[in-house]
């Protein structure tokens, strides 16, 4: 499984902060495109199956104070979505309501890809979110991708290293013949008795 990863969490240039703290007072909705204003908006490609993404979304909304989830569609008509309902205290105590839907595709090398987008809205009676929408699109997506990482980790084995073959042990030369000389024996005039000695056995 591969999943995407953006270079950083939020898009930090000068014009982007400006534009950012225009839009907090002016806009009450996010949403996630191909292109988007800023980076972290950017829609999310996953090597992976659909179900395997949709379990994952689904299980974060429950680790954060303030989520919760208020509906959810698997397989409707090849796509899946759940809403969330998130706490803003920034909003003083108004709602937001984030919707997650995700799609499969095949891309060009054959490959089932799941394409995740999102969009929030500002339940407050206010014109602008103060950039509530944007920052809890762009917490979810980015805590979707650490999520899906940490899944790859434990999923993948150890790659096993390849055996070395194992040379065989050098034969062990063999040893010189001890060639021993002869012993002769003579005892007074009898003849010479000459004894070959042989040669041990190791």
């Amino acid at each position: 499984m591969i999943f995407s990863i953006m270079p950083l969490p939020f898009d930090l240039s000068p014009d982007a902060l400006l534009r950012k703290a225009l839009q907090a007072f002016t806009s009450s909705a996010s949403e996630t495109s191909e292109t988007p204003e800023y980076i972290e908006l950017k829609t999310r490609r996953y090597k992976a199956s659909v179900r395997e993404v949709y379990e994952v979304a689904l299980s974060l909304p429950s680790r954060w104070f303030g989520w919760r989830v208020v509906s959810r569609e698997k397989n409707l008509g090849g796509m899946s979505a759940f809403k969330c309902e998130i706490f803003s205290t920034l909003l003083g105590g108004n709602r937001l309501e984030l919707s997650v839907w995700m799609i499969e595709e095949v891309n060009s090398e054959g490959e089932t890809v799941t394409v995740v987008n999102a969009k929030c809205v500002s339940q407050a009676p206010t014109k602008g979110d103060l950039g509530e929408c944007r920052r809890n699109i762009a917490f979810f997506l980015f805590s979707l991708d650490n999520a899906l990482a940490e899944m790859k980790k434990v999923s993948t084995p150890p790659t096993a290293l390849p055996e070395q073959p194992t040379e065989p042990a050098p034969s062990k030369p063999p040893e010189p013949t001890v060639q021993r000389p002869r012993v002769t024996i003579k005892q007074g005039g009898s003849p010479r008795i000459t004894i070959k000695q042989s040669t041990p056995k190791p």
